[in-house]
């Protein structure tokens, strides 16, 4: 296998969340929108930065997504990957969150 880098990490808001779902191995699902807004230097020049990202917890990490009301703030870390090989919409695959307190 390539060695590559696939690494995400985004400050954001949690503004909805799906129940729970499994996937046919039994792995409990949690699909979500996260918002972030905030600015970025490119180019010396600032830059404000508005977006809505599609995300997932798999696994484990979807306790801490669960316990989280809409509205919290937190770092979101992971890596992006297709929807479906069909779907080109890319998707924000949640492996760890970091609450801002």
């Amino acid at each position: 296998m390539k060695r590559s880098s696939n690494l995400l990490i985004l400050t954001a808001s949690l503004i909805a969340k799906d129940a729970i779902r499994y996937t046919p191995a039994g792995l409990p699902v949690i699909h979500c929108q996260l918002h972030h807004d905030g600015e970025l230097s490119e180019a010396k020049q600032i830059r404000q930065i508005r977006m809505n990202v599609e995300a997932v917890a798999i696994g484990e990490i979807h306790q801490e997504l669960l316990t989280m009301d809409l509205g919290a703030e937190a770092v979101f870390e992971g890596f992006l990957t297709q929807k479906t090989l069909r779907n080109e919409r890319l998707v924000f695959h949640i492996t760890k969150i970091t609450l801002n307190k």
